[in-house]
């Protein structure tokens, strides 16, 4: 990938950079990650899922976005179902005091939004 004058890498407009689904997916895969890796010793398990859900929401969109029809529709409804088990992860994390109220909120706002988002998406 080349840079451009601006620091921003040049490359192709790819479609899932249309959907604003996308920049509330890839925030909360960066939020989710930074939680994962603060998780203490013991918790790997919970640690992995929740990165694994969460990159497998945000690819699954992405995926989605480049395909039509039924198959578009899978992928998106795969996609929500990802992001709801990062939800789950979070919640129990937040239960068992691993994550702050804060930072559990902000992650499951996100989440919730991109369910939402994925669930209109998937019935285009």
């Amino acid at each position: 990938m080349t840079q451009r004058q601006d620091d921003k890498p040049a490359y192709t407009h790819f479609p899932h950079h249309g959907l604003d689904a996308y920049a509330v997916a890839l925030e909360a895969l960066a939020k989710a990650d930074a939680l994962a890796k603060r998780l203490p010793r013991g918790y790997g398990p919970l640690s992995d899922q929740l990165r694994r859900a969460s990159q497998s929401a945000f690819l699954q969109l992405s995926e989605g976005a480049a395909r039509t029809g039924a198959d578009r529709a899978q992928r998106l409804r795969g996609a929500r179902a990802e992001a709801c088990e990062a939800a789950a992860c979070v919640e129990a994390l937040g239960r068992l005091g691993l994550a702050t109220q804060r930072e559990g909120a902000e992650l499951l706002s996100l989440l919730g939004r991109l369910a939402a988002m994925l669930t209109k998406l998937a019935g285009r």
